[in-house]
């Protein structure tokens, strides 16, 4: 029996095989379809092993979201699943499993670089396990209040989805396998709360074996709670980030202390034995294909191989196409697809199939800025690694000035959403959603502020800064119909000023910091951004000298989202409470695109909740 499913499956192949050898040219490919259960599994370069085959669901992009979602989808031995990645398998890659080398990674072949404005760089991982494979490691969560903002976005009839912190909360912790800190690790001063955390999930968060020590991170979390009265907790995932913590990281205590991501946490330990679930990686997505029959029915996925790029490749699906390729690849695989403003996609010479204007826009991005003076009185010892984190909210952030800044933001509500009004649905629209952002920094008092203590350079303390809820919005657009150029991404930065007045007062705040005992002990002058550039006062500069310096030296924070946002039509949404586009039949998304606004943290918990959820929905029927 075996040797006779062994030989149907190569058969099968070989079919598949020689269907795709009478494909065209660029922008042609067989118009028939061989129905049949793939003959290959595990992960594979060759673009003709999914050529003309049928799967019930093809998960397009296989980073965080997409191995996650296709894992569990395929836990069903009678589903057969597809994932398609441009990137490559690089987890044996030390850029990849080391955290500590990460930042190799900016620049290389694992990364996107996308081009973005103001001569910026968005970087994103271009290999299996996306995002989770190159990214800083740390494993936190926003604010309660933030999820459950996200629900009041949905229709009234959807919000008993769960879109919400108590049921998000569960699938967050069904992904992870948390290990509490070690008795060397608390003393140096990581903490946990053990029933915060998920401990029978596929992705590792840990400390690190050797973490940093020295006098400088206690007199960090002294000289903030001094300066600002914010509270050092033991563990910031427990849906109330508002403190300064050592937080765990996607590492794998018992691989080494290796990056645990979704390549090796719901790929690698069932790539050999899932035989229904095959990762085609090295391929390019072009678009969707539909049904002619006007149903908004997806039938197919058209790809190119990096192997060759002159032929187009055609899988066919049976059930779903879950799109996952992040939030400016997603938009421009729909665009492509036929799916977002029909005037973009006339002018480029592609059939709308659905008239969803927002498609790409409601970007959300981060600024990123460095921050660095000189020590003095102590030696670094461990690892380079970072670990202890700080988020502090409007109150803790302007001080007496809380009140003022409360009234600038609520008052401008209806401008700001005015000036961003080109990348959402409508002014209105916009609003609303300011309105609900508004909220959970004024009245629910979400962090809105993080500071990283960073162990980069020696001889000094170094931070990386930046405001987390941005009100600017931008967008992603297609310049053509091919799939290898990249989009034009437009984030907008601080084209709402308070933005930048907010990022500023986070430079005036370390500045403080740094003069407050007993981090003042410990430090000597300032060289990032130094007193010639951002002349000092006692109120740590004037936010005018901090902003024309942090405009000139930023960098994107690479956490993009908002793109293809889950939200109720009128709005301004692209997908809705079961993540389906709407008016597609068998279109899902699920990856950070969804996500209609920035929260208070790093997002891959986050993520790996969303996906774990839409997999339960998926088998549920829903």
């Amino acid at each position: 029996m075996i040797k006779a499913l062994l030989f149907i499956g190569g058969l099968c192949a070989s079919i598949s095989r020689a269907v795709a050898q009478t494909a065209g040219q660029w922008g042609h490919q067989s118009t028939s379809a061989v129905v049949v259960s793939p003959g290959k599994s595990g992960v594979t370069g060759d673009p003709l092993d999914a050529s003309n085959v049928t799967f019930d669901y093809i998960v397009v992009g296989g980073g965080l979201t997409g191995l996650a979602l296709a894992s569990r989808l395929s836990e069903d031995a009678s589903t057969t699943v597809l994932v398609i990645e441009a990137g490559d398998d690089n987890h044996k890659d030390s850029r990849v499993y080391d955290v500590t080398k990460s930042g190799q990674f900016y620049g290389s072949n694992l990364d996107w670089s996308w081009p973005v404005d103001s001569g910026r760089t968005t970087d994103g991982g271009k290999t299996l396990g996306g995002g989770s494979s190159i990214n800083g490691a740390f494993w936190t969560r926003g604010a309660a209040a933030q999820y459950d903002a996200w629900s009041s976005l949905l229709t009234s009839d959807e919000q008993s989805l769960g879109w919400n912190w108590n049921n998000l909360y569960t699938y967050m912790k069904k992904a992870e396998h948390y290990h509490p800190p070690t008795e060397s690790n608390k003393k140096l001063g990581a903490d946990g709360v053990t029933s915060w955390h998920g401990t029978e999930g596929l992705v590792q968060a840990s400390f690190p074996q050797a973490m940093v020590d020295g006098p400088q991170h206690p007199a960090f979390v002294a000289a903030i709670h001094n300066l600002t009265n914010i509270l050092h907790c033991p563990d910031l995932n427990g849906g109330d980030p508002n403190c300064v913590a050592f937080v765990p990281s996607s590492i794998n205590p018992d691989d080494s202390f290796h990056r645990s991501s979704s390549a090796t946490s719901y790929l690698s330990p069932v790539e050999n034995t899932r035989l229904n679930w095959l990762t085609l990686v090295n391929s390019t997505v072009s678009k969707l294909t539909w049904k002619s029959d006007g149903s908004n029915t997806v039938v197919g996925v058209e790809f190119v191989s990096s192997t060759n790029s002159s032929t187009m490749y055609r899988a066919n699906v049976g059930k779903e196409v879950i799109v996952a390729a992040g939030s400016i690849n997603t938009p421009a695989i729909l665009q492509r697809s036929g799916v977002g403003d029909a005037a973009l996609l006339s002018s480029l010479g592609i059939q709308t199939v659905l008239n969803v204007t927002t498609v790409g826009k409601n970007l959300q991005e981060q600024s990123l800025v460095r921050y660095a003076i000189g020590a003095t009185g102590f030696t670094r010892n461990g690892p380079q690694w970072d670990d202890l984190l700080a988020f502090p909210n409007l109150s803790q952030l302007f001080g007496s000035n809380e009140t003022e800044i409360a009234t600038e933001i609520t008052s401008n509500l209806d401008s700001w959403a005015d000036s961003q009004k080109g990348n959402a649905l409508s002014k209105d629209a916009l609003k609303t959603i300011f309105q609900s952002q508004a909220d959970v920094i004024i009245n629910e008092k979400v962090p809105v502020l993080e500071i990283i203590y960073a162990n980069v350079f020696p001889g000094a303390h170094a931070h990386v800064f930046w405001g987390l809820l941005p009100f600017s919005r931008g967008s992603v657009k297609i310049s053509t119909v091919n799939p290898l150029t990249k989009p034009t991404v437009n984030n907008n930065f601080f084209k709402v000023p308070f933005d930048a007045e907010l990022q500023s007062q986070g430079g005036r705040l370390l500045r403080k910091l740094f003069r407050t005992p007993p981090l003042a002990n410990l430090s000597t002058s300032e060289f990032m951004p130094g007193i010639s550039s951002v002349p000092d006062s006692s109120d740590g500069g004037s936010v005018d000298a901090w902003t024309q310096w942090i405009k000139s030296s930023f960098s994107s924070n690479s956490h993009a989202l908002g793109t293809c946002s889950m939200m109720r039509k009128e709005l301004g949404g692209v997908a809705d409470g079961h993540l389906r586009v709407y008016g597609a039949k068998n279109l899902r998304i699920t990856d950070a695109s969804v996500m209609p606004t920035q929260i208070s943290g790093h997002m891959m918990s986050t993520l790996y909740g969303i996906a774990e959820k839409l997999a339960d929905m998926i088998k549920s029927g829903l």
